[in-house]
């Protein structure tokens, strides 16, 4: 039993999870000082939660031996074994080298090997001049000995060459279709909506464990795999882009309105999937899909002119919590080796004395959301698997009404003051809410998602109510923002303005009397929503570059969005869109004629200066 094809499969993938585990313990060791005073415990629970994703990455070594095994079974050869040996000791270099390469790296970059390492050896005679005599020879000596350290343990583990004595029928058909449904299972990580990530190895607030916890081979596969290339826009000097994006966040004083009573209120951020400003009627949207949300509008201040930045929800994180705009082809907040450089509004919060924490009903892996958060600090960070499994769940997790409860749970005990992050889900398709979708009966293809907000606004609704029973409710502001928009029954072209525009929204007792009810009807972005904030409560907002604070009566109007193939910028002037790859110009709006060519420059201008900084991360 012990000598058969399937029992040396499963000791080949018990292989690779030992080698894994050794290439981990490696990078523990070389970096220990980084464990700073994480406990024993916190250090070794990397081990346990690199689990998924090693077994991810040990299906995909897998995929060729399965085929050489199916092969021993109806070919009684010693070829499939050797081939499979020598595969293997291939793959055991590689992985070394890049165990090896990688430990004096993380000490320069601060994160793990990314596809920039592959661009580098573009260039190898740079990368020998670059790296130190000792750094070569300690190098290509701990290269030879992890390869022969891992080649023994095969061989200790994987016996002799192999091959069937006679063919198996039986025994081989099993294996040839039982062990591509557990290799899928075991790659994509289970049968969730979203499949394996790197952040699903993520447990800590300290960055470097999480790092730890990362198979080093899946976060090179899975940066190759994300990476759109990164192109080096260059429609005008470089110079003159510069300067034309400095004058579009001219500001001629810097001063602030003041809108809150309270110099230090809780802040509670909702975070609204998909909502697009024709959901409400306040914001000029139909009428009876969002009456708790038209309720609140009559209290709060509403950005009657915001638009998202980009069409993703890990687009939104950046925009939201980084006020970083949305790139073309691409997410920054999926690249570990950029996104360490964005600032996070979470980060400043925490430094004014603010408890911190983020929640989500659903899985944070996805857009590798759940990495940004934990390597950004927060006190507390909660996911779908948080929750108990009694609570009623979607496809994609808990429903909008039990995330709610779970957050006024939370928040019994939470000292004050507190930044509160919550990201909503019942709004993404495929609007598995447990309510008929047949409240609002027409929508044609958007019934489902225009009743999903009906649904989503009640939770809203329930949301205040219960809140407004806490202790902390009057000393709360409540900041609610969509990460993008979604198609509506207005059925806008989604590259244009009007499919862009979403909600953005202040609520709560600390909202000065005369600002209740208040429209800003300045055209305006998610990512000013950082430098707005920041400047109400007092806060260093310098970092955000991208950011306008919207309480300046100085402060220009515009607003930069990406899409899948280009950008649109809006001004008071007019809006344009731009098709990047077509070198075409979607769409050409201009209040005067003669404005249009500023229109286009500027718009061109801002993705230009905004990607030299995102090529230099």
């Amino acid at each position: 039993m012990t000598n058969t094809v399937p029992f040396r499969f499963l000791k080949l993938y018990a292989f690779w999870m030992l080698f894994f585990v050794a290439g981990r313990l490696v990078f523990l060791l070389y970096n220990l000082p980084d464990t700073g005073d994480s406990g024993f415990g916190e250090i070794l629970a990397a081990f346990f939660h690199a689990l998924y994703v090693d077994t991810a990455t040990a299906c995909y070594f897998l995929v060729i031996p399965f085929f050489l095994f199916s092969l021993m079974c109806f070919w009684p050869s010693p070829w499939p074994d050797k081939i499979n040996r020598w595969y293997n000791l291939l793959i055991i270099i590689c992985v070394s080298m890049l165990t090896m390469s990688e430990l004096p790296i993380y000490d320069e970059w601060g994160h793990k090997l990314t596809y920039k390492a592959l661009w580098f050896l573009q260039d190898p005679g740079e990368v020998f001049h670059t790296a130190s005599w000792m750094q070569l020879i300690f190098g290509i000596l701990g290269i030879t000995l992890f390869s022969w350290g891992g080649w023994w343990l095969f061989r200790k583990l994987m016996g002799k060459p192999f091959q069937v004595q006679q063919r198996q029928w039986i025994m081989g058909s099993g294996f040839f279709l039982l062990t591509p449904v557990l290799l899928f299972t075991g790659l994509r990580g289970g049968w969730m909506p979203i499949p394996v990530q790197v952040s699903d190895a993520y447990y800590s607030t300290n960055n470097f464990l999480n790092n730890v916890s990362v198979n080093s081979s899946f976060h090179l596969f899975s940066s190759l795999a994300q990476r759109r290339q990164d192109e080096n826009y260059k429609f005008i000097p470089q110079e003159e882009a510069r300067k034309i994006f400095a004058e579009m966040h001219r500001v001629e004083k810097d001063t602030t309105v003041s809108i809150f009573s309270n110099p230090k209120p809780n802040i509670m951020l909702v975070v609204l999937e998909g909502w697009s400003a024709d959901l409400v009627k306040g914001m000029g949207g139909f009428d009876g899909i969002t009456p708790r949300f038209d309720e609140l509008i009559r209290q709060g201040v509403v950005f009657d002119s915001c638009y998202s930045s980009g069409n993703l929800s890990d687009q939104g994180m950046a925009a939201v919590f980084s006020a970083f705009p949305a790139q073309p082809h691409t997410s920054i907040i999926t690249q570990p080796d950029k996104y360490t450089h964005l600032p996070c509004i979470g980060k400043e919060f925490e430094k004014s004395g603010y408890g911190t924490s983020y929640q989500f009903g659903g899985q944070l892996s996805y857009g590798n959301i759940r990495a940004y958060m934990y390597y950004n600090g927060f006190d507390k960070i909660l996911e779908g698997k948080d929750f108990d499994a009694s609570v009623p769940q979607g496809r994609l997790g808990a429903h909008d009404e039990y995330v709610y409860k779970r957050q006024i749970s939370e928040l019994k005990n939470a000292k004050e003051p507190f930044f509160a992050g919550l990201f909503t889900l019942s709004t993404h398709g495929p609007f598995d809410i447990p309510m008929k979708k047949d409240k609002l009966k027409w929508g044609d293809d958007e019934q489902d998602y225009i009743n999903s907000a009906y649904y989503a606004d009640s939770c809203i609704g329930k949301f205040i109510e219960a809140a407004k029973k806490e202790p902390w409710y009057k000393n709360t502001v409540f900041v609610f923002v969509s990460d993008h928009s979604h198609n509506s029954p207005k059925k806008y072209i989604y590259y244009n303005p009007e499919y862009r525009r979403i909600v953005m929204m202040l609520y709560g007792e600390p909202i000065r009397a005369e600002f209740r009810g208040y429209h800003h009807r300045k055209i305006c972005s998610q990512v000013d929503l950082a430098s707005t904030l920041l400047h109400q409560l007092g806060m260093d907002a310098s970092k955000y570059r991208y950011s306008k604070n919207l309480f300046n009566p100085y402060t220009p109007e515009l607003a930069f969005y990406s899409h899948e193939y280009g950008i649109g910028f809006i001004s008071p002037k007019g809006s344009v869109v731009y098709n990047i790859g077509e070198n075409k110009w979607l769409t050409e709006r201009a209040r005067k004629p003669e404005d249009l060519p500023e229109l286009k420059k500027q718009s061109q201008a801002y993705l230009q200066a905004m990607f030299e900084e995102y090529l230099k991360f």
